[in-house]
């Protein structure tokens, strides 16, 4: 609380205090933490809405199990929920592996549901008055590798389980071809596995960053005006309201089209482990 009383000076100045477009998206102290304390043991802004989308996901799953425990005709919200999971079986795992991806529903969903929460949040103007930086967990790129290590272990381990134990799934990353070619296919296959799990980190965070920098870029433009010339300041303000308005429905949009995308690719990575044959 004292550290949060200490930043009302700063809070009220925020907006305009930081012409620099990067000061608005990377990371930065929780609650004006002055003496660092936080800051110290890893509690940044982004780490806290890191664990702020992971309880909000766990509750989305809780809210609707309670709910279905209790009655066995669904509520609007117990619709919106099934509606999520209908949409990730249909669009995606069954799309790849049929009927027996159905049991992996629940990971690609709980892949989907915490990056789409993450994402959102970014854009709560609220966020932007408990510390400094930006409030999209996913434009840190720790944040994003640490999923793509998840999703690149969970199917591997998924891989290993459904074909028997790991040296039958080592044996089954490798065709059957000659000696001679088989230097160059471990080659190949070894960057495959390092590239694939880079390119759903660097998507996701590139995606997410790239967004927020324009939107602080273009309100930067009412700082930088303002500052010198009232009258076509405001005008420049008007316009870089409208513009901003417009690109936060634009960053609506690609907040739930990269949990997709990410969750779309987890999804083709775990049916070439899961069935080696296709």
């Amino acid at each position: 609380m004292t550290a949060l009383m200490q930043g009302l000076p700063k809070l009220a100045m925020l907006p305009l205090a930081q012409s620099d477009p990067l000061a608005h998206v990377l990371d930065g102290r929780l609650f004006f933490d002055e003496n660092g304390d936080l800051w110290r043991i890893g509690i940044t802004k982004q780490a806290f809405m890191f664990f702020l989308a992971g309880i909000l996901t766990l509750l989305f799953f809780w809210s609707y199990a309670r709910q279905a425990g209790k009655s066995r005709i669904p509520s609007r919200w117990g619709n919106f929920v099934e509606f999520i999971i209908t949409f990730v079986r249909d669009q995606m795992t069954r799309q790849f592996m049929g009927r027996d991806g159905d049991k992996y529903v629940p990971l690609i969903a709980s892949f989907f549901v915490y990056i789409a929460t993450a994402n959102l949040l970014g854009l709560v103007p609220f966020f932007d008055f408990i510390g400094s930086g930006g409030n999209t967990a996913t434009g840190n790129l720790a944040i994003t590798g640490a999923l793509a290590i998840c999703s690149f272990c969970s199917y591997h381990l998924m891989g290993i389980i459904e074909q028997g134990g790991i040296v039958t799934y080592v044996k089954n990353l490798f065709p059957h071809v000659p000696i001679y070619v088989l230097p160059i296919i471990v080659t190949v296959e070894i960057v495959a596995h390092i590239i694939k799990p880079c390119a759903l980190a660097i998507r996701l965070f590139a995606n997410m960053l790239a967004g927020h920098t324009l939107v602080a870029a273009i309100l930067g433009f009412t700082y930088a005006f303002t500052k010198d010339f009232v009258v076509p300041g405001a005008l420049i303000s008007v316009a870089s309201v409208l513009g901003v308005t417009v690109l936060t429905f634009l960053e609506l949009l690609v907040a739930l089209i990269q949990a997709f995308v990410f969750c779309f690719l987890s999804t083709v990575f775990l049916s070439i482990a899961v069935h080696p044959e296709h």
